[in-house]
Order: C-alpha cells, then sequence, then structure tokens
C-alpha cells in the first residue's frame, strides 16, 4: 500500500471513529453505532473490538447507576401514587 493509500485509509477510520464516538457520548443505548466498511487490518479491528467493549461495560455501568438511583428515589420518596 502506497503513502497517498495509507492516508487516505487512515483518514476514513479517523472519520468513523469520531462518529462512532460522537453515538456513543450522545445516543442512547438503543441507537446502533455506525458501522465500519472501510479499509480494515488487524489494527482496526482491534480498535473496533476493544472499543466495542469498552461500550458494552458503560452501557452496563450506566444501567446499574440508574438502577441504584432508582432504588435510593423509592427509598427517599416512597413509591409513587
Amino acid at each position: 500500500m502506497d503513502r497517498r493509500s495509507r492516508d487516505l485509509a487512515h483518514d476514513a477510520f479517523m472519520s468513523h471513529l469520531i462518529a462512532l464516538l460522537s453515538t456513543y457520548e450522545l445516543c442512547p443505548m438503543s441507537t446502533p453505532p455506525p458501522r465500519y466498511d472501510g479499509p480494515a487490518d488487524w489494527q482496526t479491528d482491534t480498535i473496533l473490538r476493544s472499543l466495542g467493549a469498552v461500550a458494552r461495560r458503560m452501557y452496563t455501568a450506566e444501567e446499574a447507576l440508574y438502577s441504584i438511583r432508582a432504588s435510593e428515589n423509592w427509598q427517599t420518596n416512597g413509591p409513587e401514587t
């Protein structure tokens, strides 16, 4: 792969990472993450796999936090009527 091709592949992957991270930051878990269909190698595959694992852990932690907060609110305020 020549330098220009590597640069284009790098730019495509960086654009994808920006979109992916923005999705994780701004969107709820039900929003499917954007898929990368550009040039791939073991590095891009590893980065995407790791980001997917981090996102799953983040969503699991957020769900646990919401559950804890809901439980605390119920204990403080009682059941809603």
